[in-house]
């Protein structure tokens, strides 16, 4: 059951939350390749990225604008936008990885 967020608060909240479930998903899903040798992870992984990169890219947005509109709470959205923001270089790292794996199935 989805309940859509109605106060900066409940944004955080999710945002927070998907930041999370990302790091653990990309994590399980490089995991999973490592120790099953399984190539059909980076299809599961390519849905991943498209997917989540979508769903963060519109939490951030949504952050930014209530950034620039709540002055009160700027500090609690600026601290949910790191924490969405940290997944960048972590997915960065994740898909150099499955490049090398690719690179080494397609030989």
């Amino acid at each position: 059951m989805f309940i859509h967020p109605k106060t900066v608060s409940d944004y955080n909240r999710l945002s927070r939350k998907v930041a999370l479930i990302t790091f653990l998903l990309g994590s399980l899903i490089v995991a999973l390749y490592y120790f099953t040798s399984f190539s059909g992870v980076i299809y599961i992984s390519i849905f991943y990225m498209i997917s989540f990169f979508i769903i963060n890219s519109i939490l951030f947005t949504i952050l930014l604008s209530l950034y620039v509109k709540n002055k009160k709470e700027r500090k609690s959205i600026f601290f949910s936008l790191f924490i969405l923001f940290l997944n960048v270089p972590i997915g960065y790292l994740y898909l150099q990885i499955g490049f090398k794996i690719y690179g080494h199935l397609t030989n």
